[in-house]
């Protein structure tokens, strides 16, 4: 259903992968699930949900369109996931990359999917990623004017510490501007704006032989800092974490927690940019992995992101991404359904 704001919310189908994978869910009910949220529009994965794919037959489309209508929500975006390391014995090279970009843009032009999300080179960050590179600069580069023709957005997903203001990001919002083709751009990913470690990740080392106790008060740490307005810092508490006689998995954890936000800014500049790009960014996630007991995300400040893409006068989808799940189903089955519904009943009661 329309709603009367420029911020829409939809679902990545990445979100319910365990109903999926263990064959509770087809495609159709996760395409239900989503419009069951409440959410507007959803996110599709071909290569796991599409079995023609990528080949994709006039009655699998007639299909895919007819479970739109039956259950009144949209198909937003495709993913494109890197493939080049998709054979065992060799990487696939840039001409073949591109070959498969090209057949996922016609994909998405043949199901009427406005967003072909891409893993770009500086998807993580200015680096290669498992030893192979991703589709790089200069694919995309060729993909644009092919994108421009088909009337499609190539959005690029920011999964870096240091957010959509990093320098190595600018060159594609500057391809953009310099081709005049407005058909790529950049997508916030809600995982840069995380201040501690999650609490799903905490029920995922403990059952890997990690300390609860000693995670939890390093959470805790963490907390405090971010809503002191400080910069945390490890060293401040190692000390007292060595007094507590952590095991290898508990410092595997903490030391895991430490890498992934090592160099990433103040906190006031990841958001000062969020809302400067916001006009700029064509797709969102709003990647979650667990909610407290208050309805908030446990992570990250929600109603301060949200009101940086408000302000900042974003003009499109934040897609629920739930990633608690893989975690947390370590343990015991995780209410994928449930987790994605109040993830948008929080996001509505943002906006």
């Amino acid at each position: 259903m329309d709603k009367n704001y420029d911020i829409k919310l939809g679902v990545s189908l990445y979100s319910y992968q365990d109903n999926y994978y263990f064959k509770r869910f087809d495609l159709e009910g996760c395409i239900a699930a989503a419009a069951g949220s409440g959410a507007e529009g959803f996110e599709v994965f071909a290569d796991t949900m599409m079995p023609e794919w990528p080949y994709v037959s006039d009655e699998f489309a007639d299909r895919f369109y007819g479970l739109q209508e039956r259950y009144g929500i949209k198909a937003i975006c495709l993913d494109h996931f890197s493939d080049r390391a998709m054979w065992k014995n060799r990487q696939l090279t840039d001409e073949e990359m591109f070959e498969r970009g090209v057949m996922y843009l016609k994909l998405a032009k043949k199901l009427g999917i406005p967003i072909v999300k891409l893993l770009h080179q500086e998807h993580i960050a200015a680096r290669p990623i498992g030893g192979y590179d991703l589709t790089t600069y200069e694919i995309i580069e060729r993909m644009l004017p092919i994108a421009a023709d088909m009337g499609l957005m190539m959005a690029l997903e920011v999964h870096t510490a240091d957010g959509v203001g990093a320098d190595y990001q600018q060159k594609y919002i500057e391809l953009a501007e310099k081709t005049g083709l407005n058909n790529v751009g950049l997508m916030a990913d809600f995982s840069t704006f995380s201040y501690c470690m999650t609490s799903a990740d905490i029920v995922d080392h403990v059952s890997r032989g990690a300390q609860k106790d000693i995670l939890e008060f390093y959470r805790e740490k963490q907390r405090e800092s971010y809503f002191a307005g400080e910069t945390f810092d490890y060293e401040s508490i190692r000390e007292k974490i060595e007094k507590m006689d952590p095991n290898e998995k508990t410092m595997n954890a903490i030391n895991f927690n430490i890498r992934h936000d090592f160099g990433k800014p103040p906190f006031a500049q990841l958001y000062k940019e969020l809302k400067d790009y916001s006009p700029k960014m064509v797709y969102v996630h709003g990647k979650f992995y667990d909610i407290d007991e208050a309805g908030q995300v446990d992570d990250m400040d929600y109603p301060k992101i949200f009101e940086c893409l408000k302000e900042g006068g974003y003009k499109g989808f934040v897609s629920s991404e739930f990633e608690g799940n893989r975690r947390m189903n370590m343990v015991g089955w995780v209410d994928e359904i449930e987790y994605v519904r109040k993830h948008q009943a929080l996001m509505r009661s943002l906006l």
